[in-house]
């Protein structure tokens, strides 16, 4: 069997490629549908699993630590908002080198939510990852018709570090990683359907397998990420989310004709950069240090 360092980069692996693959599908239907609508459909895909919610319901009674579900939760459909509007007004590898800064924040947050000490080879990682998705921050900040959509990056970025260490945090006080999904996943849909109302657009039959792509593999983001996050901190996973940016540069230059700037690049290939240092240089049993306080809330 692999060690849980091993199986954690692999599930992180898995989950960058199907948020990429998402997020994709999402930035292509920009143009015909509003961005709330975008946001309902990227979370009506719990619906496909919420077929089974007789077993949610008998299930419901084992859930753990309330207040990190509602973190986990509001946080989540705050980001989920964010990075859809984010998708649709800035070119995709931009959007996700200034969305993945959140690696920054994750160390803090996992500190403070969890308690979890991360060694000085994570953090130097980190701030050397975060160095290279901001180096093409400044010039994109003086492009007018860029200006929201990386603002929106910005606040999708903070508002994923809560949730994803709400995640860890869920998962160590013993919640199953499909339960955190399936609860996600309805409370989502309770949240973005309101707002999608009003401006509802229905979908030409061409563009539904889109939608398809556009939730399915969040949904399946979402669950390889929380059984990534079952098997190591947050500190020693959150370099790897980088590995996202060359997913979303090359299907950019694949389905939109995007070719990253030079700037881009050289960001993209210093966060690669510090992903490799934290895979070679650590190893799960060393960095994961769980918290089980969260187990008896």
């Amino acid at each position: 069997m692999l060690p849980s360092s091993a199986q954690a980069a692999l599930w992180a692996f898995a989950s960058a490629v199907t948020f990429s693959a998402s997020s994709a599908a999402a930035k292509f239907l920009g143009t015909k549908l509003p961005t709330a609508e975008l946001a309902f459909f990227r979370a009506a895909a719990g619906a496909v699993v919420l077929v089974t919610l007789w077993r949610l319901v008998a299930d419901m009674g084992k859930t753990k630590d309330p207040v990190g579900y509602v973190l986990r939760c509001g946080l989540g459909v705050l980001a989920l908002y964010a990075f859809m509007y984010a998708l649709g007004a800035a070119p995709l590898a931009l959007v996700f080198l200034i969305f993945l800064t959140r690696a920054l924040m994750l160390p803090v947050a996992a500190r403070l939510m969890l308690g979890e000490m991360s060694p000085p080879v994570v953090w130097m990682a980190v701030l050397i990852g975060f160095i290279g998705a901001a180096i093409p921050l400044v010039p994109a900040l003086q492009e007018p018709e860029q200006v929201w959509g990386v603002l929106a990056a910005m606040v999708a970025a903070v508002a994923t570090a809560g949730s994803q260490t709400a995640v860890r945090r869920l998962t160590e006080a013993g919640n199953a990683p499909g339960m955190i999904v399936l609860i996600y996943s309805a409370v989502s849909v309770l949240g973005t359907l309101p707002a999608a109302l009003p401006s509802w657009v229905t979908p030409p039959a061409a563009d539904w397998p889109i939608l398809a792509v556009l939730g399915l593999c969040g949904l399946a983001a979402q669950y390889t990420a929380a059984k990534a996050f079952s098997k190591a901190t947050v500190g020693f996973l959150a370099p790897l989310d980088f590995l996202a940016v060359p997913a979303a540069a090359g299907l950019g230059w694949l389905l939109f004709g995007e070719v990253p700037n030079m700037l881009t690049g050289i960001g993209a290939v210093i966060v690669l950069v510090a992903a490799a240092v934290v895979v070679s240089a650590s190893n799960a049993g060393r960095l994961r240090q769980p918290v089980k306080r969260f187990a008896e809330v």
